[in-house]
């Protein structure tokens, strides 16, 4: 899977990737730096989604729900790994950065959204209105 990504990236195909954070199976500090760093080796504007595991469908065997803190310090260090797009998903944070995409010259709210809907998008022509810098991914 490692090499897959980084052979669609150098293809250049837009990619986001997602990791669905399972309690005692890859919650670890240690498995999540790993990750966060393998992607911001590939590129810094890879976004990286890390999700909120619940019981549902086939695992209804008591697996507890991902904690939001774990989701807090699975997103923090992508951040610190060097990630410019890491979003919190499937547990509500109660902290929109976890979902907003901030321009990464000025820092300015690109796109703001709450859970499955999109509140607001400001971007123009693929670009911060603000300062002009190119917004990674596919906007028309």
């Amino acid at each position: 899977m490692l090499e897959t990504i980084r052979t669609v990236h150098a293809r250049g195909v837009w990619m986001e990737i997602v990791t669905l954070v399972v309690p005692g199976f890859n919650d670890s500090p240690e498995e999540l730096r790993a990750a966060a760093e393998f992607i911001a080796s590939v590129s810094p504007d890879i976004p990286w989604h890390v999700t909120a595991f619940h019981a549902d469908y086939r695992r209804l065997d008591g697996e507890q729900r991902t904690p939001a803190g774990t989701l807090q310090r699975a997103r923090r260090l992508g951040l610190e790994a060097g990630l410019r797009y890491v979003y919190s998903g499937n547990v509500w944070l109660g902290d929109g950065n976890a979902e907003r995409t901030d321009c990464p010259g000025c820092g300015v709210a690109l796109v703001e959204r709450s859970w499955f809907t999109v509140r607001r998008v400001a971007i123009v022509d693929g670009k911060c209105p603000k300062c002009g810098v190119r917004a990674p991914g596919i906007w028309s």
